[in-house]
């Protein structure tokens, strides 16, 4: 999933928490999957950042960049 896909995601899983109070094992799962989705996505923006910073650093060349893409 993409990253705003994963944030979607996320937000119905927040929003079945606060609107439907789920029952027990599907309240676990619920949260098992936001756990994943959080992981994945802060991944992602671990490698976002180390795309920026290369981008800042004066070295830099058009390969390294393309290197680092999903």
């Amino acid at each position: 999933m993409s990253f705003k896909e994963n944030m979607e995601r996320l937000q119905y899983i927040v929003d079945e928490f606060d609107t439907a109070s789920p029952d027990m094992e599907t309240s676990l799962d619920l949260f098992e999957e936001g756990v994943k989705i959080i992981k994945e996505s802060s991944e992602y923006l671990e490698k976002a950042k180390r795309r920026i910073t290369m981008l800042l650093d004066d070295g830099i060349t058009e390969k390294d960049v393309e290197d680092e893409r999903y």
